[in-house]
């Protein structure tokens, strides 16, 4: 297991556990979809002359979550996020348009943009505990 490997699965461990124990709905619906994502593209085959189409089919899926809570939800680490996904797509566009990119650089700036989104859904949980007040706790039937 490489060490970039492990620091983002520790990492996501962290931020799931945290979303779930912590957050509001739109944290641990995130936590799910994104550990569902890390599971289906650690399951899914890679070589290293084709795109990894069922890694990019499950990472844009993630995308349209997240941009959807990015529009529809008051929560503010929700644009950080799907920013960050936007970026790791565009990896994906760039190894899919050019094959002979480097792998070490593909697969390191997959994981810096997947660690940006998961540093983010951090981040959200903690701003969400923090702001956890009376008027927070009226306003739970809405979505977050």
């Amino acid at each position: 297991m490489s060490p970039i490997y492990a620091v983002s699965l520790v990492l996501l461990i962290v931020s799931a556990a945290l979303a779930l124990w912590r957050g509001g709905w739109s944290e641990r619906a995130t936590a799910v979809v994104l550990v569902l994502t890390w599971i289906g593209t650690a399951l899914a085959p890679f070589n290293h002359t084709e795109p990894p189409w069922v890694a990019i089919g499950l990472d844009g899926a993630a995308m349209l979550f997240l941009l959807y809570l990015a529009l529809y939800s008051k929560r503010r680490w929700t644009v950080w996020a799907t920013a960050f996904q936007f970026l790791l797509m565009a990896n994906h566009l760039a190894f899919v348009r050019f094959h002979e990119l480097e792998q070490w650089a593909y697969v390191t700036a997959y994981y810096v943009w997947g660690d940006a989104v998961l540093l983010s859904l951090i981040a959200g949980v903690l701003w969400r505990a923090r702001d956890a007040s009376p008027k927070a706790v009226q306003d739970a039937g809405r979505i977050d």
